[in-house]
């Protein structure tokens, strides 16, 4: 997973036609866009959103801004439409602010414990990626993180929060 940027446009109404293909030009020339979907432009650092962000406030464009997770392309959840979205590339992206992610401490509790917390989580869990460093990475609505908390109190169990 890549932490993304993302811009959304809004096109103010009684502009000439040129206006719009004007200020797309323009961020073309000065931001590697990763990536669209609609009027919601991608990027891949913070200083590429600073400078997409100052280009749409020059010209009274700049709407809301979104933090996002890019997906492996295998990973995408059943519902990623309730958590994100695919993107005209399609790429699947997730808004930060509706999910978090943990895995479980591989240091903490017995492999039985473990095991039955993940079971009971399972259904909590919007998707399961591998991750080299930590074990399995697991997503979550972000208002199940007390109950994610409160499963794994119940099992001497630990989470290793990434997003929360």
């Amino acid at each position: 997973m890549q932490n993304m940027y993302g811009v959304e446009m809004e096109v103010p109404t009684g502009k000439l036609p040129g206006f719009y293909a004007q200020v797309i030009h323009k961020i073309g020339d000065q931001v590697p866009l990763f990536d669209r979907d609609g009027q919601l432009m991608i990027v891949e650092s913070e200083d590429h959103l600073r400078t997409l962000v100052s280009i749409l406030e020059t010209h009274g464009m700049a709407g809301e801004q979104f933090e996002l997770l890019l997906l492996p392309s295998d990973a995408i959840p059943d519902d990623i439409h309730d958590y994100g979205f695919i993107s005209m590339s399609e790429h699947a992206f997730l808004y930060t602010d509706r999910i978090a992610t943990f895995s479980l401490d591989a240091t903490a509790g017995t492999e039985a414990n473990q095991w039955a917390a993940l079971q009971q989580m399972k259904e909590h869990i919007i998707h399961s990626l591998p991750d080299v460093a930590n074990g399995t990475l697991h997503l979550i609505d972000k208002n199940q993180v007390e109950l994610m908390e409160g499963i794994a109190r119940a099992y001497a169990v630990r989470l290793n929060w990434e997003l929360t």
